[in-house]
């Protein structure tokens, strides 16, 4: 209970105050930009139905009109850009019934199905936790383009409140890696380690409490099939640990307060002739159910 208290008062801490509709005013930095952002993309999903309706955007161009008003407390002018195209779909929408391409992008530009399943199967039933390492440093390049691609993953409302943190030194990562348990036996030959976090400021009210692991896994996971398709080894490192712990991690990682460890993540290219857990799967029976259980 007393590690839920600490969990909930940081939580109430850092989090966007009273949500994100009245008091934009008392908003700054990630939970200005987290909240306004909540209202853009809700426009966005607006336009991408099938049948949007018109007029359109009653709660959303108020909300968005009082974030640009506290436009100054921000920390980048990302979402600012944002909300002001919004709003002048909103108009051109409203007022003349022309949807803007900026805002919901056709779907058929994009790729369909892009892989057959024999490739798609092979692809991910080919990643496995590599705990072998070959000492070649990883390309800072490859590290960039892994987290680019991760950014796509799926987040509430597009808030993308995900972190990754990377750490090259030998110093740094064994300085981290002391306080894990989990990497013991192969820590010392890590030459890459990722810590994900996320930004407690991009959630609001007791309803997404949660939420922060949900898209921190997210991120993870798609992280993790970049590494892999980059040609990369990855292992995810669990932290399942008490608040302590953390702060410890936090100390030794110099991470912000406001901010969860969701996991932590070895990268490295795989020595030769490495070898991996067997990690047999269940069998669907257990794992997938069609519709309704039978009488």
């Amino acid at each position: 209970m007393r590690q839920f208290e600490v969990d909930a008062r940081r939580y109430h801490r850092y989090s966007i105050p009273g949500g994100g509709n009245e008091r934009f005013d008392t908003m700054t930095g990630m939970q200005l930009d987290a909240a306004s952002t909540r209202h853009s993309h809700r426009v966005e999903k607006g336009f991408s139905l099938p049948e949007t309706k018109r007029p359109f955007g009653v709660r959303a161009t108020p909300a968005l009109n009082r974030a640009l008003a506290n436009a100054d407390a921000a920390d980048d002018a990302l979402f600012v850009t944002e909300a002001k195209e919004v709003l002048e779909a909103l108009e051109q929408w409203n007022e003349n019934g022309v949807l803007d391409e900026r805002i919901a992008p056709r779907g058929d530009a994009l790729p369909v199905n892009p892989l057959d399943p024999e490739t798609l199967a092979t692809f991910i039933t080919s990643r496995h936790s590599i705990r072998d390492f070959d000492q070649r440093p990883v390309d800072r390049a490859l590290v960039t383009e892994a987290v680019r691609l991760a950014t796509y993953s799926p987040s509430v409302c597009n808030r993308q409140g995900f972190r990754a943190y990377y750490f090259d030194d030998r110093a740094d990562i064994d300085r981290i890696l002391e306080i894990h348990d989990g990497s013991r036996g192969f820590g010392s030959r890590v030459p890459g380690l990722f810590i994900v976090t996320w930004d407690i400021r991009a959630f609001e009210t007791a309803l997404e409490r949660n939420q922060g692991w949900i898209d921190g896994g997210l991120f993870s996971m798609t992280l993790l099939l970049a590494l892999h398709g980059l040609g990369l080894g990855a292992v995810p490192l669990n932290w399942s640990r008490l608040n302590a712990a953390t702060d410890e991690l936090r100390e030794r990682a110099a991470l912000p307060d406001h901010e969860n460890v969701v996991m932590l993540i070895a990268a490295g290219h795989p020595a030769e002739g490495y070898r991996v857990a067997r990690s047999t799967r269940r069998p669907m029976s257990q794992i997938l159910r069609f519709g309704m259980p039978a009488d």
